[in-house]
């Protein structure tokens, strides 16, 4: 046998041995005289010889507990008789029975006997001033008004030294309340039924030692401390959730592709080096300053970055930025030479005042006061002053010298870097100030943490400190970055603070862990110092980072990136399409015009046609099957024009084109038919239709540019009758003219209309070989598509056919 240091038995192969009083039992059933006996006789019949460390006694302990407050008697119960360890020891398991129990006599009684268990014995009154209380609150809950006046009167009241009259007065009100409700209100009290009893037992555990009853849920304390820890050094910690959802099979540790390592957006807008940049408290806005003066706000909240504002600062570079506690304004200082501050309107970007006393001061540094209506500037020629928002300075602290300002999260305390090395605390109010930190190097900038508690401190030739102001003590030298004697402003992150990151001298932007002196990542991109890195306060998987390389570089995770990317290779594919769209139509009209101008002779010569419009006709004919192609989109705005795959019976088709009075040409959507997919020894037809519609569209384009100047308003009358049954009237003449164009013969036939109500000029283009050369069907069938096309002109009508074998007409109406 062999005893455990706290005083826990176990078995071995001989059977239990006491060690002194501290034998312990399980507290499933309340205990009496003989229970050491019955657990002895217990223990001595177990056939399973094992022997168990202390270690192995407490975690059985632990989990028997767990066991007990889930509810799992019986298991707990099986738990202990196999195992051969008891729970807690026999007198405060008893203790405890009586007190669950709502026994209070035989529990006071209990209590006496765990005094020589106790470290300190003056405790056992305090442990009686509360049993006696929840006795008296049970009594006023059942309704026994005299009982618990006489436990009020000659049980609590006499109590030496452990409570305060007040606490007497306060018990004694809670007789006023008749209503159980607005008593377990009042005393914040949960009653019986609400487990009282059980929360009582908690606070007494705290009196007694670990080896004699254990702390109440020390079993889950215990593993929340180790997930704590274990979130407190993953080193790519970004998830803020319950310590509760974590799970307890592995160790936990982020992974870095959720961390903000990628360059997703690389801004250029500046066109000088970025000194300074700033998140908005809400993490929606960036605001970034350059060495020229201007300022730029981003709206970061969507994938796609939005300009909000360009502001023009100071004009010899924007050192400094300060979002107001309600980010509605903005806050800038310049470098040593400049004499102003300035609050912009983050709404309209205007100036909303200006901060000038004298053309001799210097304001670098700014901070705002907690409460949105005041701020703080400071510079290195003795200039501190507190100003509001219309401009004046309030109060001002002369002969000080500062290179930073921050203001306390919580207080009205403010902090300043000076030119002497230290961080000093001020009070404006009161007009006291204190020495926080003290370095052997200056001070080139700091800010705090969100608790206000620590200062991080980028230090000349020494790198990135951190200090503990209310102990006033560094805590920390992080290692990696380069630091000059250039101002690089650093910033903390992530959840709870949990990291730090700084610019360098060397190009790269550097990452810690709070508790860890060397980088967790490098980030790597700049080609020339990074002067300032500032956290997303609101969305942690968000940095950004200013360069004297004038690049304001945004960093998120992995998947953000490929998100990004996706967008600009969809942004790329359409910006080449168009150009491709462009450079298409562009050698079209070039063909078009070389074909047209055998035919431009022609037109002019040809005789007066009058009226606003012209109808030309090219006949072509064909002895095999007829094929169909949809030609779509809109040629005056740039569309591409897609080809559908369809045969179509052995007719001719037309496509309907509107040529606007500026000469630009649209085609309409096709009718449909009845259609089947074509073979591929129809694809070489395709290309060449294709391309005669394209260069017909010009020619109708060019032809009404010559015409305009030649045509004589002289029409012969006909009249048409509408569907609807209405009757309008149009003068309209004729002419035509037959040429080859190198398809076949085209016959150019003008129709004009001098109607004061009709504005529209109909051409068609039909197209077919030479007169003889062709079937009669196919003279035929473009005879009847002309007359169907002038009964559409009349109407007012067009549709767009077009058939690549047999022939094709374009109808025009303008």
């Amino acid at each position: 046998m062999q005893s455990a240091s706290n005083g826990v038995i176990f078995e071995n192969g001989s059977g239990p041995v006491a060690n002194g009083d501290l034998l312990l039992t399980n507290g499933c059933e309340r205990e009496d005289g003989d229970t050491m006996e019955r657990n002895i006789a217990v223990i001595q019949k177990k056939k399973q010889q094992r022997q168990l460390t202390g270690m192995d006694v407490d975690t059985i302990r632990l989990i028997g507990q767990h066991l007990r407050r889930m509810g799992f008697q019986s298991t707990l119960q099986n738990l202990m008789d196999e195992s051969g360890c008891a729970l807690e020891h026999p007198k405060a398991a008893k203790f405890r029975s009586h007190v669950i129990a709502g026994e209070w006599q035989q529990a006071d009684s209990a209590l006496s006997d765990l005094v020589p268990l106790l470290e300190d014995p003056t405790n056992v009154d305090k442990m009686r001033l509360l049993l006696l209380t929840e006795k008296y609150l049970e009594l006023l809950e059942r309704g026994n008004e005299l009982e618990a006046l006489h436990c009020l009167r000659h049980e609590l009241a006499p109590l030496p030294l452990h409570h305060s009259d007040k606490h007497i007065q306060v018990l004694t009100s809670y007789m006023m309340y008749p209503d159980k409700g607005e008593l377990c209100r009042a005393a914040s009290w949960p009653g019986v039924k609400g487990g009282a009893r059980e929360k009582l037992m908690d606070k007494l555990q705290a009196f007694l030692p670990a080896s004699v009853m254990l702390p109440p849920k020390r079993l889950q304390q215990l593993l929340t401390q180790a997930l704590q820890q274990q979130v407190e050094r993953c080193p790519f910690h970004y998830i803020e959730q319950n310590i509760t959802d974590y799970s307890l099979l592995t160790d936990h540790i982020c992974s870095r592709s959720h961390f903000p390592s990628e360059p997703v957006h690389v801004l250029t807008d500046h066109s000088d080096e970025v000194w300074y940049l700033k998140f908005s408290h809400d993490g929606t806005r960036l605001a970034s300053g350059s060495r020229d003066g201007q300022i730029t706000v981003w709206n970061v909240s969507d994938v796609r970055l939005k300009k909000e504002h360009v502001l023009k600062g100071q004009n010899d570079g924007i050192a400094f930025l300060a979002w107001s506690p309600d980010d509605s304004l903005l806050l800038s200082c310049g470098r040593e030479d400049s004499p102003e501050a300035l609050v912009f309107s983050t709404q309209s970007g205007e100036i909303k005042c200006r901060i000038q006393n004298s053309a001799e001061d210097s304001l670098t540094c700014c901070a705002w006061n907690n409460d949105g209506r005041r701020f703080y500037v400071g510079g290195t020629r003795g200039q501190f002053m507190e100003c509001s928002l219309d401009g004046a300075v309030t109060t001002s602290w002369e002969g000080v010298r500062v290179h930073a300002v921050a203001t306390h999260p919580k207080s009205n305390l403010v902090y300043a870097a000076d030119t002497h090395c230290r961080i000093r605390q001020y009070n404006f109010q009161e007009k006291s100030s204190s020495t926080l930190v003290h370095e052997d190097h200056p001070i080139m900038s700091f800010t705090l943490s969100r608790n206000g508690r620590h200062a991080l401190l980028n230090i000349a030739t020494q790198g990135v400190h951190v200090w503990d102001l209310q102990d006033r003590c560094l805590v920390h030298r992080y290692q990696g970055v380069t630091q000059g004697l250039y101002t690089i402003h650093s910033s903390y992150g992530g959840i709870n603070d949990s990291f730090i990151t700084s610019g360098s001298e060397d190009h790269h932007v550097y990452v810690w862990h709070h508790r860890r002196e060397t980088p967790v990542i490098v980030l790597k991109g700049h080609s020339r110092a990074v002067n300032c890195v500032a956290w997303n306060p609101a969305h942690h998987d968000m940095l950004a980072s200013a360069s004297d390389d004038g690049t304001v570089r945004l960093w998120g995770t992995e998947e953000q990136m490929r998100v990004q990317q996706r967008l600009r290779e969809a942004e790329a594919r359409e910006q080449a399409a168009q150009e491709t769209l462009q450079d298409g139509d562009a050698s079209e009209s070039v063909e078009s015009v070389d074909d047209m101008r055998g035919s431009q002779q022609a037109l002019e010569t040809e005789g007066e046609g009058e009226g606003e419009g012209m109808e030309v006709q090219h006949l072509e004919s064909s002895e095999t099957e007829s094929q169909s192609l949809d030609i779509e989109g809109e040629r005056a705005e740039g569309s591409s024009s897609s080809l559908s795959s369809e045969r179509l019976e052995e007719t001719s088709s037309t496509v309907s084109v509107t040529i606007s009075e500026g000469g630009a040409a649209e085609r309409t959507e096709p009718s449909s038919s009845s259609a089947e997919p074509y073979s591929q020894q129809a694809t070489q037809a395709e290309a060449s239709s294709a391309q005669y519609v394209g260069e017909s569209i010009e020619l109708l384009q060019t032809t009404l540019q010559l015409r305009e100047s030649s045509v004589d308003p002289q029409d012969s009358h006909r009249s048409a009758d509408s569907s609807n049954g209405s009757t309008r009237q149009a003068d309209l003449s004729s002419q035509s003219e037959d040429f080859e164009d190198g398809h076949g013969v085209v016959r150019l036939s003008s129709l004009s209309s001098s109607s004061e109500s009709a504005s529209r000029t109909s051409v068609v283009v039909e197209r077919g070989h030479p007169p003889g050369s062709g079937s009669g069907e196919g003279a035929s069938s473009s005879s009847g598509g002309r007359q169907a096309q002038q009964q559409q002109e009349e109407q007012g009508d067009g549709t767009s056919r077009y058939s690549p074998t047999t022939g094709a007409s374009i109808s025009t109406v303008v």
